[in-house]
């Protein structure tokens, strides 16, 4: 089963049905996930640093607001195409960054997946208010430093 299909398995198990409150929902999660990469990077400039802890500030905010129903986020059905190669495009660069970093990103996902499972209790979700899927008590994150690791050698080999 491919990560889509079991992501799209779990979502089910939650009752999502592709409502535009679900998909709002779901778009506040995605933005949340893109601050959390954005808080991890940094650069050669403090002026430039300044400028992505701004923007993962706004980010967040409206990803918080979304999340909890406050906000909606929507996307018309003329750029129905256009948002799909994004996610496609941004699926595919997360995995060139996993890549040449050196994680294990096919265990990570495991791992991930996994854990969003065990976020479930008897099978059903515990359900925020303003709907996003939120943890049962107990409720662990994946330790994902095993995935992480630095590779004891460069991933290439100049054979020059």
């Amino acid at each position: 089963m491919t990560n889509f299909q079991r992501t799209a398995a779990w979502l089910q198990a939650c009752a999502k049905t592709g409502s535009s409150a679900d998909l709002s929902v779901q778009l506040g999660c995605h933005i949340e996930e893109v601050c959390e990469l954005l808080r991890c990077l940094r650069t050669d400039s403090a002026g430039w640093q300044r400028v992505l802890e701004r923007a993962v500030i706004d980010l967040a905010d409206l990803a918080d607001e979304v999340k909890e129903g406050n906000r909606t986020l929507h996307f018309p059905n003329h750029l129905r195409d256009l948002v799909l190669d994004s996610l496609c495009d941004a699926e595919v660069t997360g995995n060139g960054v996993a890549y040449l970093a050196g994680f294990d990103k096919d265990s990570a996902d495991q791992a991930v997946l996994a854990s969003n499972d065990d976020k479930l209790i008897d099978g059903k979700p515990v359900i925020k208010p303003g709907g996003k899927i939120g943890k049962r008590p107990g409720w662990k994150a994946p330790d994902l430093r095993e995935f992480s690791r630095i590779p004891p050698a460069p991933l290439f080999i100049d054979a020059a």
